[in-house]
């Protein structure tokens, strides 16, 4: 009885230890994040609150590199700070060396984080844009995850947009919201709209994670309509 009741004990006493153990879907993982624009570029600004895209951007990019870190992933930026980098294709060759020189690869995934504008400020929703067929999956869970923050469905571009120009890795572009809507403006300066968009980025990223051996995607190009990007 003695040897069953310590067997039955130390089963007990291993599955918790297996749960903390368990592997999520960013160990392993290297990631780039860019910060849109930056110093003299300031993107799209609220006029009402004054809140410069550039801002949101880092905001967003800094405290999702603290979530992605704490879950297993190694996470490098192109920027860190309100500096100006002055070309798109020095973005890209910034998150190549970062990567390489950190893990002596290549990065798994570019994620450039923007925000929308717009002369409407009322006018809100979530928009993906991507650029080569193997970057779909990667753009269909970003886009599942930050839907629901707006409610407001843009859809997907794919082409020559923003950093994609000069990108052949794994990315997707986000404008999760338009900054120029003072509903947004308003939340980012005095509610918790940074840490709604930083748990929705990351959950598509898990998402992305975990089932990117199941689909590589297939198709791609032209502009999307809410109903997923074209295959």
């Amino acid at each position: 009885m003695k040897k069953i009741f310590t067997a039955v004990l130390l089963s007990a006493i291993a599955i918790p230890l297996f749960a903390v153990q368990a592997i999520t879907p960013f160990d392993g993982t290297l990631i780039a994040i860019d910060a849109g624009h930056g110093g003299t570029e300031t993107g799209a600004v609220n006029a009402t609150y004054g809140v410069a895209e550039k801002n949101v951007n880092l905001a967003v990019v800094l405290a999702l590199k603290a979530k992605l870190e704490s879950a297993g992933a190694q996470v490098v930026l192109t920027r860190e700070g309100d500096e100006t980098i002055s070309s798109r294709r020095e973005r890209v060759g910034m998150a190549v060396d970062k990567c390489k020189a950190l893990a002596n690869r290549k990065c798994d995934v570019l994620l450039s984080v923007h925000h929308n504008g717009s002369s409407d400020t009322a006018h809100d929703g979530a928009l993906v844009i991507y650029n080569e067929k193997q970057d779909i999956p990667l753009a269909t869970a970003l886009h599942d995850a930050l839907v629901p923050l707006t409610g407001q469905d843009e859809g997907y571009l794919s082409g020559g947009y923003g950093i994609m120009v000069y990108n052949h890795l794994i990315s997707a572009l986000t404008e999760a919201y338009y900054i120029t809507n003072d509903t947004e403006a308003e939340a980012f300066l005095n509610g918790n709209r940074v840490q709604e968009e930083v748990d929705a980025q990351f959950a598509g990223l898990a998402d992305y994670f975990t089932n990117k051996s199941s689909d590589s995607g297939k198709g791609g190009g032209g502009k999307g309509n809410g109903k997923g990007p074209n295959k």
